[in-house]
C-alpha cells in the first residue's frame, strides 16, 4: 500500500504539455548506524510505491570525519541494490576527495558505484555516459532531460584535476542542453555540491555555466543537490532555474519524491513521504 504524501511546494514556471516522470532523491547518508536503518526503511518505502521511474543518491555515503574503508562502500552498495527500480548515484566529497587518500578512495567508489544503474534491467530510457567521465550521465524520459554530474565540494586536493573535472561537467551540461533543447520541455540537473559561499572557490565556474546554459535553454530547469543538509528551495540565478537542496539523514524529512509534469505549467512537484 502506498504511503500518503504531503505536498511541500509547487512552483509555477513555464507551460508545457503533460508527461509525468516520478523519482526519489536523497543525499548525505548513512553517517551512523541509525541512518543505516533509516536508509533501509527508505528503500522499503520506495519499493512500496509503484509510481517511481528511478531513484538517485546525491552523494556522501559516510561522515566526512570517518576513515574511508571498503566496508562503508559495500554497505551502501548492498542497501541500494535492494531497490526495485533503476537507481543512480553520483560522488560526494566525503567518500572521495575529503578522504585521507583520495587516490585510494576513488577506485573504491568506481568499483561499487560506477554505472550503478546497470544493476537493474535496462529501463525504458537510454542512459548516455560522458566518454571522458563515465560517472556523468544523461537521459531523456517523457520529454524531460536528466543530467547527473560529478560535482563535489570539500577539499581541493589537486587544482589541475579539479579544473579538468569542472571543464568536463560544463561540457557535458552544455552538450546535452544543446542536443535535446528542441526535444524536451524541462530539465533536472543532479550534483552533490551546494553553491560555494566563497566567491574565489573554483566551483563558481560551474554555477556561472549553469546560469548561462539555463538562460539559453529557455525552459524550466531544476538543480538538485545535497551537501548543505538543509531542506530549501529557491529561484536561483535565472528566472527559469530552481535550486533544491536536500536534507541529510540526520533529519526526518530526508527522502524527497519528485513528480515532473514535463508539459504542465507547474513542471516540478516536490513531496515528502510521511514516515
Amino acid at each position: 500500500m502506498q504511503k500518503p504524501a504531503i505536498l511541500l511546494f509547487c512552483i509555477t514556471l513555464f507551460s508545457c504539455q503533460p508527461s509525468r516522470t516520478t523519482f526519489y532523491a536523497f543525499a548525505d547518508l548513512p553517517y551512523k548506524e541509525s541512518e543505516v536503518e533509516k536508509l533501509k526503511a527508505g528503500v522499503q518505502a520506495i519499493n512500496r510505491d509503484e509510481s517511481p521511474d528511478f531513484s538517485i543518491h546525491l552523494g556522501d555515503i559516510k561522515a566526512g570525519k570517518d576513515p574511508c574503508e571498503r566496508w562503508q562502500y559495500e554497505q551502501t552498495w548492498e542497501i541500494l541494490k535492494r531497490l526495485d527500480k533503476p537507481t543512480f548515484i553520483i560522488p560526494g566529497d566525503n567518500e572521495w576527495n575529503d578522504c585521507p587518500d583520495p587516490a585510494t578512495a576513488w577506485p573504491l567508489w568506481t568499483e561499487h558505484f560506477m554505472e550503478f544503474d546497470k544493476n537493474w534491467p535496462a529501463p525504458k530510457f537510454e542512459v548516455a555516459r560522458q566518454p571522458a567521465r563515465r560517472e556523468n550521465f544523461a537521459f531523456v524520459h517523457r520529454r524531460c532531460l536528466f543530467i547527473g554530474l560529478n560535482l563535489v565540494g570539500g577539499r581541493v586536493h589537486d587544482e589541475v584535476a579539479w579544473k579538468d573535472r569542472l571543464n568536463d561537467d560544463i561540457h557535458w551540461l552544455k552538450e546535452n542542453f544543446s542536443t535535446h533543447q528542441n526535444k524536451v520541455k524541462c530539465a533536472v540537473v543532479f550534483g552533490h555540491a551546494q553553491p560555494p559561499a566563497d566567491i574565489a572557490h573554483p566551483n563558481n565556474r560551474f554555477f556561472d555555466a549553469l546560469k548561462a546554459a539555463a538562460l539559453e535553454f529557455r525552459k524550466p530547469v531544476l538543480f538538485m543537490h545535497g551537501d548543505g543538509h538543509v531542506l530549501e528551495i529557491e529561484r536561483f540565478l535565472a528566472d527559469n532555474l530552481l535550486r533544491l537542496e536536500l536534507n541529510g539523514g540526520k533529519e526526518n524529512d530526508w527522502l524527497m519524491k519528485v513528480v515532473v509534469e514535463a508539459g504542465e505549467e507547474q513542471p516540478f512537484r516536490l513531496l515528502l513521504p510521511v514516515p
